[in-house]
């Protein structure tokens, strides 16, 4: 903005304006850094895609796992490890991650790795491969790994009376420690008092985050799974199982009493075919001597209370036949479906949407990292092309955040809403190019842009401004036609008044042609008849009947000539 004219800038070379940042430059931006983080996540992190598979199948049974994000000098990129509950150690009523005092991570390091560590500078040099007597680890196996505590935690090292964040890590066998950093960065970190201008407040960097699947019932910091909501279900339903199994084992193999008379003195017995042996009874019948003990096999009691108990983890589990495949749905209307699928997951939305808010945090600290490891200009790949990104595109508050749909679970539903947006694609008030990209990308279609012409877009109002002129157009021609037809129609009036006494006198002319020229045709038989008799007599000469039509009019009175002959 001019500050003397209140207006934008114009450059006096070019005539347009001077922008601070040209129009798309975000959008730009935008889009070069979620194509470079995907990137980094698929191919320069190998370990990110199969963690985050294992993650997601271990929570819904754990119901609470972290990732830890930092940056590995050695490697030159960022690390996103996966650690489970059972390696990190928090304060169990603790608030949150953020405000937890003390985070402590148990971490396996193989002797090679220690090694390396070592070398490098990360870790303090110390003989960490000697294990002290009474490790509980087998001394005979020299490459068994080695356990070592990253504690994430605030020590008061200065002495001033407030504990700053520091980063603490210990061998757990040897107690010795190997590497303290400070875990805070200096020029983002730390804030001072502006009247004082002593330190106010030191804030700690946090390498962690939280994934929970379902909120703890009883407010600690782990999340709760199936493994806890199904545990007392799963033991009564093992219960019930085993129980069946022995009542059903009992039935078939049988069991009881055998009287002391009956003696074979052989052991086990093998028989061939028609194969008798000798055997020692008291009563009449070997049956009289052995008694079977009668078991009713599997309870259908127990059979009923094992379905009740598995129809009860799948409510609590929320898993419906119609999620699961089972129900059929050949009879079953499209509203219906679609309205029991989303019955069926609106307890996986809120799931969906909690793994959501974790990413969201994940894909800050990598942002984070970038801002601060990135090389000032890097190379990624988008395709078969390499493109280039600089460190300045990930300058803090800048109004590029990642973000995701949470509610977007299935492809469905994905495709259900696009339908909405396709009824709108050719209305001229919106963008119809960005519908059919959202449609192309809903169903998974690649290379969108090989598929959509970029042609400019067609101004609405001139579109609108043609059409009009177009009915004015056509108005002007069905007027002219209207008059046009309207002259014919009054041509063709009028000269149906004007012939209409010519018709009715011809017409009068006939009737009186016909009428005289059946007359004449009956006096010329009844003369033919008297020649006949008197061959003297002759029939008078006749006038000559002109060719064509009609013939001479008779003598005697006739139609009266129409006026205007």
């Amino acid at each position: 903005i001019d500050p003397n004219t209140g207006q934008p800038a114009i450059d006096p070379q070019t005539q347009k304006p001077v922008w601070l940042q040209e129009p798309g430059a975000k959008a730009a931006r935008a889009t070069r850094i979620g194509d470079h983080m995907s990137w980094q996540l698929v191919e320069e992190q190998p370990e990110w895609e199969g963690e985050t598979d294992t993650l997601l199948h271990v929570l819904p049974v754990v119901g609470a796992e972290f990732r830890k994000c930092y940056f590995d000098p050695d490697l030159g990129r960022n690390v996103a490890t996966r650690v489970s509950a059972e390696n990190m150690i928090i304060n169990y009523w603790a608030k949150s991650m953020a405000t937890a005092p003390r985070l402590t991570e148990q971490i396996s390091l193989y002797p090679y790795e220690i090694k390396e560590r070592v070398a490098s500078g990360f870790y303090k040099e110390h003989d960490y491969i000697s294990r002290p007597t009474g490790a509980k680890v087998d001394s005979s196996d020299k490459d068994a790994p080695h356990t070592f505590l990253e504690q994430h935690r605030r020590l008061d090292l200065d002495n001033d009376g407030y504990p700053e964040p520091y980063i603490v890590t210990v061998h757990k066998d040897s107690m010795k420690v190997a590497r303290i950093i400070a875990g805070y960065d200096v020029e983002e970190g730390i804030k001072t008092n502006a009247k004082t201008g002593k330190i106010a407040v030191i804030k700690a960097v946090h390498y962690y985050t939280k994934y929970d699947f379902m909120p703890n019932k009883e407010g600690g910091i782990y999340g709760w799974g199936f493994g806890h909501l199904l545990s007392h279900i799963n033991i009564s339903i093992n219960t019930v199982l085993n129980m069946l199994i022995d009542a059903g084992t009992l039935q078939n193999t049988g069991g009881g009493f055998v009287g002391k008379g009956l003696s074979m003195h052989s052991g086990n017995l093998s028989f061939k075919p028609g194969e008798l042996k000798p055997v020692s009874a008291i009563g009449s019948t070997i049956r009289d001597s052995v008694y079977m003990l009668e078991h009713r096999g599997p309870s259908t009691v127990l059979y009923s209370l094992l379905g009740t108990l598995l129809e009860a983890g799948k409510d609590i589990s929320s898993v419906k036949d119609i999620l699961s495949g089972d129900l059929k749905a050949q009879t079953m209307s499209p509203t219906v479906f679609m309205a029991l699928v989303e019955q069926g997951l609106k307890v996986f939305t809120a799931i969906y949407k909690r793994i959501h808010r974790s990413l969201k945090d994940e894909f800050e600290k990598l942002f984070r990292l970038n801002r601060l490891y990135l090389e000032e200009q890097a190379s990624y790949r988008k395709g078969a092309a390499w493109k280039k990104i600089r460190r300045e595109d990930y300058e803090a508050d800048t109004g590029v955040d990642p973000v995701s749909d949470p509610t977007m679970v299935v492809d469905a539903q994905r495709m259900a809403r696009t339908q909405v947006l396709a009824e709108f694609k050719d209305d001229a008030r919106v963008d119809g190019k960005e519908i059919l990209r959202r449609i192309f990308e809903a169903a998974g279609i690649a290379d969108i842009d090989k598929i959509i012409k970029n042609e400019p877009d067609t101004n609405p109002e001139l579109i609108m401004k043609a059409a009009e002129l177009e009915l004015k157009s056509m108005d002007i021609k069905a007027g002219v036609l209207l008059k046009i037809s309207q002259a014919i129609n009054q041509m063709a009036q009028a000269d149906s008044k004007i012939m209409e006494p010519f018709v009715a006198w011809q017409q009068a002319q006939m009737q009186q042609l016909t009428t005289d020229y059946d007359a004449i045709n009956a006096k010329s038989k009844n003369q033919g008849t008297t020649n006949e008799q008197d061959p003297t007599q002759s029939i008078a000469p006749q006038a000559e009947i002109p060719q064509g039509f009609p013939p001479p009019a008779p003598q005697g009175p006739s139609p009266a000539m129409p006026v205007g002959m």
